[in-house]
């Protein structure tokens, strides 16, 4: 079916609006520097509190621990897209993905306080799984912020001297996860990706490494704040707010 002559002529005027603001943005970006880097390493987990909620249940279990496994499939990884002014060199943006992994050990014990679905009250230590037979997010906490970033360099101009070089880097950003909630709760399982279930916080802190004229290496400590409340099938939600410290090495290309 053919479009009306005014929507085409709207859309040949609207694709060209687009084209002009297109090729502006192009040239004022033409000159500074774009990275883009992938990155794997370790990740730490503090313990916290975990609540669940689930009809008139609702537990508080407290200073629950965590175990990463970074190195076992699917591994912990991250990507990320960065910007640098040319105007102001030191100063840029990015974005970042981050694949990081919580698994609850449930079968611990810890101090559960709160009601339960008969109306009892709890308040006092036991096995956690008498409530939570599982709880993960093996495919990821996914958490996916936008940082402003500073750095330094240390000769004062980047060159290929051996200080020339490296580039110190530090960023704050915020934004939000994508987990992939897998539980069994009394008997009743959740295993899916549920988009947007809570904000994060990171900060981050390392050096750059130019290696040849478009590749650098790089090292990273970076501090996650996640706060995570996902929904359980059939009803009810679990949440978690968890502080993960990050290892981190990579390669980032640069043009």
């Amino acid at each position: 079916m053919k479009l009306k002559n005014t929507a085409t002529k709207s859309a040949l005027k609207r694709i060209t609006q687009i084209g002009l603001v297109s090729g502006l943005l192009m040239a004022s970006v033409a000159n500074a520097e774009i990275n883009l880097a992938l990155y794997a390493g370790q990740s730490f987990i503090d313990n916290g509190d975990l609540n669940l909620k689930q009809g008139t249940t609702n537990l508080t279990f407290h200073d629950v621990s965590w175990n990463d496994k970074s190195f076992e499939s699917p591994i912990f990884y991250g990507a990320r897209i960065g910007y640098w002014f040319d105007s102001a060199p030191n100063w840029g943006l990015s974005v970042d993905f981050s694949h990081i992994k919580n698994y609850l050990e449930y079968d611990k014990n810890a101090l559960v306080t709160g009601t339960r679905a008969d109306g009892s009250t709890a308040n006092g230590v036991e096995p956690i799984s008498n409530s939570i037979q599982d709880f993960n997010m093996s495919h990821g906490v996914n958490t996916l912020t936008f940082n402003g970033q500073y750095r330094w360099f240390p000769t004062g101009q980047r060159d290929n001297s051996l200080l020339g070089r490296m580039q110190i880097y530090t960023g704050l950003g915020a934004g939000f996860s994508i987990p992939h909630v897998e539980a069994m709760i009394s008997g009743v399982q959740t295993y899916e990706y549920q988009a947007g279930a809570g904000p994060v916080v990171n900060g981050m802190l390392g050096f750059n490494y130019d290696l040849v004229s478009f590749l650098s290496g790089f090292a990273e400590y970076k501090l996650s704040y996640v706060d995570v409340e996902d929904d359980l099938t059939g009803g009810g939600t679990i949440n978690t707010e968890t502080v993960n410290h990050q290892l981190i090495f990579g390669l980032a290309a640069h043009f």
